[in-house]
């Protein structure tokens, strides 16, 4: 593994995926052994904090989930603390916004973090909607938008929204863009590849003297207390590549 790739492992935190064990009744699964995601670029008001060291407050992968009923859907999610927003009577409307680069590589079947030298899959980025984790306290007539803009090297754009209306009481909620028709774009080159999404919060009360706001629970680490951050769910899933 490229020493560049453990630095910045150390630095923002890796997302490493094993599947788990297929057994005779579970349905065919297309993926490989093994795989890993990085944060190599962060821009933005949302993300100040690149290459700091400090894995519960900084921006940061946090974990993965699949589905095991052979729809294939995958996750991984990465967390963001200085993504919020309040609004209310002197500040009706607010806004913040991330754009976030990923690496991402297949890797050798083994327990070491070693790229695959024949890599066997092609990930296909964005089968069924991006997710996100946060807490919102949303008074009637207040309106939290996500919206999430991945690049794709020059093809269409995939663009996910979510959006949240009060009333809402205070509480951590898991919301999924809405279903649509199947979008996915395939990276170019099987094994590896580049990733770059925006995301993008406006939070807005139309109703005079509303409040509200959006954020995540408070967590502590070594006497520190700190923002956890929002989390969005990066959804992919892979094809068999050409022998």
């Amino acid at each position: 593994m490229p020493s560049s790739l453990l630095v910045l492992a150390a630095l923002m935190g890796t997302a490493l995926a094993l599947p788990s064990p297929i057994t005779a009744a579970d349905p065919v699964r297309i993926l490989p052994y093994n795989w890993l995601f990085n944060i190599t670029a962060l821009k933005g008001p949302g993300c100040p904090d690149f290459g700091q060291v400090s894995p519960p407050f900084s921006t940061r992968p946090t974990f993965g989930m699949n589905t095991v009923d052979g729809s294939e859907i995958y996750y991984w999610h990465f967390a963001y603390p200085h993504i919020r927003l309040s609004v209310g009577p002197e500040t009706p409307e607010a806004s913040v916004w991330c754009e976030t680069t990923l690496s991402y590589a297949e890797l050798e079947n083994s327990d070491g973090l070693v790229p695959a030298v024949e890599p066997e899959y092609r990930l296909k980025l964005h089968k069924n909607g991006t997710r996100m984790l946060a807490n919102y306290e949303l008074d009637e007539g207040v309106e939290a938008r996500w919206k999430f803009t991945y690049a794709t090297n020059g093809h269409d754009k995939i663009v996910d929204n979510i959006t949240v209306a009060g009333p809402r009481e205070a509480g951590s909620y898991s919301d999924n863009s809405p279903q649509r028709e199947l979008v996915q774009w395939r990276l170019p080159k099987c094994g590896t590849g580049t990733i770059k999404y925006r995301t993008e919060l406006t939070l807005k009360a139309s109703k005079a003297g509303a409040k509200g706001s959006v954020s995540s629970e408070k967590t502590q680490w070594e006497g520190e207390t700190g923002f956890y951050g929002v989390q969005q769910g990066v959804s992919y899933d892979w094809e068999k590549c050409a022998a």
